[in-house]
């Protein structure tokens, strides 16, 4: 009864995740064609080229810190204040490190342009409060309080997206507003986390010190610099590479192939949070199946039709991403076994094993984004994500049967029952609402 009570548990926080993380790429198939018309293949890559180093600098100045506090919350919930005040003075050092090395390397990244290089120096001013919503969003995982979640996670993309409607109406939008839309929502959705619970009760046990926060984080921090670069560095490194067209290009496939994404990511961060209270390798083996289940079945929905709706939706200049747009989508589902057992992990006290298979997959990456972009463009760092993701993915799941004896196969060969369970969730999920 009590297996079933977490499982059912499990499901509806990432069900309530879901609905938050859906949000956003939805959002970004609306805005997007917006901006490819208005801008064109070019003034969108400008815009990805100003904002995509504020992604990057955003994440590495995070140090694993978000991990860490969602880590330790979700074990003790009545410490979280004094684990949240010590996260918020260790990233507030950091982030101003981070600001300041962003707006240094702009020139560099900006390809020489005085105007891009502007652009990356206003983004990168919201690095330092993006690390902070990390941080509350981090919170909430750890108390299970995914409608806060869910509700930060849909109102981001949403404010982005009605900014850049009005823009757009008003005949302002340009490469300067729709930065300025894309780096600063986020950072007014955050404003969610004051409702917060922030009293708390007394525990026996003493808080976590600032050597146990940083300890935790150090060994996930190697594994979020690497994430980060697996899937950011392409889109940094296109246009000093390759050029801003490809940059535009291969950022409407990014839109496209993160659809199927959005599911893993909902119940990869329910798993870790939940897995961190009460390990259960039938419940993590299940949330790996049912997560590739249903994000296969998007991705050939996604993949087998992009080639005829993607150039109407974005113009016909656009019609060059739908290869890149297979590629990443592929990558995408080879990427979600190990996903969820990284996730595992990391909630088992093991991040660093989840750090060296990104490190491992990035370095190979890296390598295949240098050689193959300025060849072959954006089918060069979608071959780059698709390598990446093998890579890492396979190493997380050999990691859990190494350290756990979880069988290997279990993340991936989709059982009857996975199918009758999810759908057997989903229909009670819909009589409920």
């Amino acid at each position: 009864m009590g297996r079933r009570s977490g499982n059912d548990s499990m499901f509806a926080g990432a069900a309530k995740n879901f609905l938050g993380n859906v949000v956003g790429p939805l959002a970004g198939l609306i805005s997007a064609p917006i901006l490819a018309h208005v801008l064109g293949a070019e003034g969108r890559g400008e815009v990805a080229g100003a904002t995509a180093p504020l992604l990057l600098f955003a994440t590495l100045a995070a140090f694993g810190i978000p991990e860490a506090v969602t880590y330790f919350v979700a074990r003790d919930l009545t410490h979280r204040l004094v684990i949240l005040r010590r996260a918020t003075i260790i990233t507030a050092l950091v982030g101003l490190a981070a600001t300041g090395a962003a707006i240094a390397l702009a020139p560099f990244l900006s390809g020489g342009s005085q105007e891009l290089t502007s652009l990356i120096v206003m983004a990168s001013l919201a690095i330092l409060p993006t690390i902070f919503v990390g941080i509350l969003r981090a919170t909430a995982a750890g108390l299970g309080r995914w409608s806060l979640v869910a509700s930060e996670r849909a109102a981001g993309p949403l404010i982005r997206l009605i900014a850049i409607i009005i823009l757009a109406l008003l005949a302002q939008l340009d490469v300067f507003s729709a930065t300025l839309a894309i780096a600063y929502s986020p950072v007014i959705a955050g404003l969610i986390y004051l409702a917060l619970p922030w009293r708390s009760g007394r525990s026996e046990e003493p808080p976590p010190s600032y050597a146990d926060v940083t300890g935790y984080s150090a060994r996930a921090w190697l594994g979020s610099i690497a994430g980060v670069i697996l899937m950011r560095i392409d889109q940094v490194l296109m246009v000093p590479l390759s050029s801003t067209t490809e940059l535009g290009l291969y950022v409407v496939a990014v839109t496209v192939s993160e659809l199927p994404l959005v599911v893993n990511t909902a119940i990869r961060e329910v798993v870790f949070a939940t897995d961190a209270r009460s390990s259960s390798d039938e419940a993590l083996t299940r949330a790996a199946r049912v997560s590739l289940l249903v994000c296969l079945m998007m991705g050939l929905a996604l993949g087998l039709t992009c080639y005829w709706w993607l150039p109407v939706l974005f113009g016909a200049e656009f019609g060059a991403a739908v290869p890149v747009a297979m590629i990443l989508l592929l990558a995408v589902v080879i990427g979600i076994p190990g996903s969820v057992a990284g996730a595992g992990l990391s909630a088992r006290g093991l991040p660093q094993l989840r750090s060296y298979s990104l490190v491992l997959a990035c370095v190979i990456n890296l390598v295949i984004v240098i050689t193959t972009v300025p060849l072959i463009g954006a089918v060069g760092a979608a071959l780059a994500t698709l390598a990446g993701n093998l890579i890492s993915s396979n190493f997380n799941v050999l990691q859990m049967r190494l350290r756990f004896g979880t069988p290997f196969w279990s993340f991936y060969a989709v059982r009857r029952s996975d199918v009758s369970t999810l759908a057997a969730r989903v229909l009670r999920l819909f009589r409920r609402g």
